[in-house]
């Protein structure tokens, strides 16, 4: 019996599509169908590289195929909410590539399109594909730190001059591109959502946007995670847990080929490693399910959506803070 295969359409033709359009090629139960780029040739290209049966000359065109059953989003961030509105509009389940949206409004958004649509929505971070996260979160359950206290994390690299990351107007700057990130690991391994949020950055004066944030997000009891990422360092990518009883440490260290990921518990060490395209497999899968479980009407618990929105609401807090010099508070 062959087992039932979700069809992927992507819009977006960078860098990262490479890696996600390969995870999506080798999942078990999904089927790249279709590529779109910003102008024809570009889709076409990508078509043809990966042996994609259809390229469109625009992203409409492929949400207007009805044979698409789902889409994955990796278009340059102002133009996230747009796009997926219109995929969930279309009543296509929507894989959107980090961050979500530049704001919890437009987060929201895309939610309640996906609500009317009768789609899933999901945030595409990465990292939880990653081999060893599965254990790391059943140690921590089992309380190998015990009650968490602090976190810190850090996330640098040296983004080029001609990255679309240093343009304020297509959703640039550190806090976006890697900030994201280490909100994400606070919120995910902590397991709790901040109150309130302080936070400075370093503007870039040719370009307006964050080339380095520190953030502090607090949580209740006086609990805290402090983060600092930045555009203009060497690359580094990492955070620690400390609890009463004991410290969480992990280290992501990429290649182009492997991604190696360093843990210790105390003076337990683990290594895990991974090539750069099976977690996206793992991801593509994990969405496809979801999507196949639903089309067989089983109810979905997981809420992807509001798990964006609540990440927004986080990135939203800190942005201000750093803007203002004031504390916000999350409510």
């Amino acid at each position: 019996m062959n087992m039932e295969k979700i069809r992927w359409g992507v819009l977006g033709t960078g860098w990262i599509v490479n890696k996600a359009g390969q995870g999506i090629l080798s999942s078990a139960n999904g089927v790249w169908l279709g590529a779109a780029g910003r102008e024809p040739g570009r889709g076409q290209a990508l078509a043809e590289k990966y042996g994609v049966p259809r390229a469109y000359d625009s992203y409409g065109e492929l949400l207007a195929d009805p044979e698409i059953d789902a889409v994955y989003i990796a278009l340059l961030n102002h133009l996230h909410m747009e796009w997926a509105v219109k995929a969930c509009e279309a009543g296509k389940h929507v894989l959107l590539e980090k961050p979500f949206a530049l704001n919890a409004a437009e987060a929201a958004a895309i939610v309640e399109a996906a609500k009317r649509g009768g789609v899933r929505v999901r945030e595409a971070f990465i990292w939880p594909f990653y081999p060893g996260i599965g254990e790391i979160r059943q140690r921590l359950k089992s309380g190998a730190v015990g009650e968490w206290v602090r976190f810190r994390g850090h996330f640098s690299f040296r983004a080029f001059e001609d990255s679309t990351r240093w343009s304020r107007d297509w959703g640039g700057g550190a806090l976006y591109d890697i900030g994201c990130y280490l909100v994400h690991w606070a919120r995910s391994f902590t397991g709790e959502e901040p109150q309130a949020a302080d936070a400075v950055w370093t503007l870039d004066e040719r370009h307006g946007v964050d080339r380095r944030f520190c953030g502090t997000l607090h949580f209740a009891g006086g609990r805290t995670a402090q983060f600092d990422a930045a555009l203009d360092m060497p690359h580094g990518s990492s955070f620690e847990l400390l609890g009463t009883e004991g410290r969480l440490s992990v280290a992501f260290k990429p290649d182009a080929q492997t991604l190696r990921i360093e843990c210790r518990f105390g003076e337990e060490e683990h290594v895990w490693e991974t090539d750069r395209v099976t977690p996206f497999r793992r991801q593509a899968e994990a969405f496809a399910e979801e999507v196949l479980r639903m089309r067989a009407g089983e109810v979905i618990n997981e809420d992807g959506g509001g798990e964006a929105v609540r990440q927004a609401k986080a990135m939203d807090a800190l942005r201000k803070a750093a803007r203002t010099g004031s504390r916000v508070s999350l409510g």
